[in-house]
């Protein structure tokens, strides 16, 4: 547990290496055909996840002064996936795990087992792969064959991303969204990602626009990289912009791109409509102003944002609204219902409706134990707000932060914030 209080943080802080990019980087280069190095200032225990399961898959990954080496080795005759609880390596890694191995063991822990991987293992079966069960720990016998791949596109736009990385081992390959696809940005990440490393992916949208289709043509492979960069991470500048919107205290972030496809850039825009004033300098990005004009945000695309929006919105009188969140009750915790719980056990007005969720707020907290429920974006939530709270707030499962930011405490105490471990 930490106990966090009022003191607000202010000044210059680094960005952190984005997880989402970092994971499609790592899988590209351990796919390659010759050694990469990724320059990684920071890690977490997603990231770990991944290296430590490229290793499991003959891959060799070495992390040292903020740099990855990664040559890739061959496929071993029995490879090992271990994502701990990282949804993002365990969903981009089925795939390509398969798509190398013919006999693979697949380990998970906490809520991941019960996340879920259908519609994507259900196309993998039809492409000549093996399930012990439906769910991990599981063995996947059998190698993915390529062809045509359709699914729905409202459940994860990882089952995308995970069918794409391993077409280049599978030859080619249509991956398509039978309905409108969801979180597609970090889609777009994924093919920005494969084209760093050398595959093109064909991208065509139906004249409904309903319908997407990916295609990576027989023959594409990938290729390492040197000195290939990771950018900063747009999910953990949030922080730090949402900090500077409830204090009015500025706060600037070094390392960001401004041009980045990462889906949680939207931030940005929430800040600006929420009334504060948002500044580029090259790659730092300033927020100052305090926000005064209520949230209206659509989930859809920026799913991960609800928690820290939901602190920000307690900071403005007005009610906001969030929308469309329905994939949230499928993440680390069911976090419609926990950032709910959350606001009303610090003292604020919440009400949900169906998948939506609305906040009234009046720019004061009481404070007190707020139950993080082992998921890193609630722990971001419930240090927010203790900025606007009169009494500490205790978070429990304050440790679940090292999933994505291991060093955040640290960062927040940096610019001046308070947090201690309790």
């Amino acid at each position: 547990m930490h106990s966090v209080t009022s003191a607000i943080p202010t000044g210059t802080i680094a960005s952190i290496p984005a997880k989402a990019h970092a994971h499609r980087a790592l899988i590209c280069a351990a796919l390659a055909n010759s050694p990469s190095t990724i320059l990684l200032s920071r890690t977490s225990k997603d990231i770990d996840a991944t290296m430590d399961s490229l290793r499991g898959l003959g891959a060799h990954v070495v992390y040292e002064n903020k740099i990855v080496t990664v040559t890739p080795g061959p496929a071993p005759a029995k490879g090992n996936v271990v994502p701990h609880e990282s949804g993002t390596t365990l969903r981009l890694l089925l795939p390509v795990a398969a798509s190398i191995c013919n006999h693979v063991d697949v380990d998970a822990k906490g809520r991941l087992p019960d996340r879920p991987l259908e519609p994507m293992l259900s196309e993998m079966k039809a492409h000549g792969v093996t399930f012990s069960q439906d769910k991990p720990p599981f063995t996947m016998t059998g190698r993915l064959q390529g062809g045509n791949f359709s699914m729905v596109g409202d459940i994860s736009s990882q089952f995308f991303s995970g069918l794409l990385l391993a077409a280049p081992q599978i030859g080619l390959s249509t991956i398509t969204s039978t309905t409108p696809l969801q979180s597609s940005d970090y889609v777009t990440l994924t093919t920005e990602t494969m084209r760093d490393f050398g595959v093109e992916v064909e991208h065509t949208l139906s004249d409904t626009n309903i319908n997407e289709a990916f295609t990576v043509p027989f023959g594409a492979s990938f290729i390492g990289r040197d000195n290939y960069q990771i950018e900063g991470d747009w999910s953990n500048a949030a922080i730090w912009m949402v900090a500077a919107g409830m204090t009015g205290k500025p706060i600037t972030i070094t390392g960001m791109n401004k041009n980045s496809v990462q889906a949680d850039r939207r931030i940005m825009q929430v800040m600006i409509d929420a009334g504060c004033d948002v500044v580029w300098d090259g790659m730092n990005i300033t927020v100052t102003g305090r926000a005064s004009k209520p949230i209206h945000a659509d989930l859809e695309q920026m799913p991960d944002m609800l928690p820290v929006m939901a602190a920000l919105a307690c900071s403005i009188s007005g009610e906001s609204s969030f929308v469309k969140g329905a994939r949230l009750r499928l993440k680390e915790s069911d976090r419609l219902v926990a950032v709910a719980n959350l606001v009303r056990d610090l003292g604020g007005t919440v009400r949900e409706d169906g998948d939506d969720l609305y906040i009234i707020g009046n720019g004061i907290l009481k404070g007190g134990q707020g139950d993080c429920v082992n998921d890193h974006r609630l722990v971001m939530a419930g240090t927010l707000m203790a900025l606007i709270s009169e009494s500490p707030v205790t978070l429990k499962d304050s440790e679940a932060i090292t999933k994505s930011y291991p060093d955040f405490f640290e960062d927040w105490n940096l610019l001046g914030g308070n947090a201690q471990p309790v």
